[in-house]
């Protein structure tokens, strides 16, 4: 039976879109992508995302070595 560990993260937004009206409120799209990337090239497989009032909470999981 295969073992697993977890991991837990908050993604901050930068708040920048919300400042300023005037920028793309899915600017900080990239800097998620970018992180949640970042994890799945250390082996860790994204179970679950949720979107929270100041970024956005994710729950990682991969076999435990």
């Amino acid at each position: 039976m295969a073992k697993w560990e977890y991991l837990i993260v908050f993604v901050y937004d930068s708040k920048v879109a919300e400042d300023n009206k005037d920028i793309d409120v899915f600017l900080d799209a990239d800097t998620f992508t970018d992180k949640l990337n970042k994890y799945g090239e250390a082996g860790w497989e994204l179970v679950t995302f949720e979107w929270e009032k100041d970024g956005a909470k994710a729950a990682f999981k991969r076999p435990r070595k």
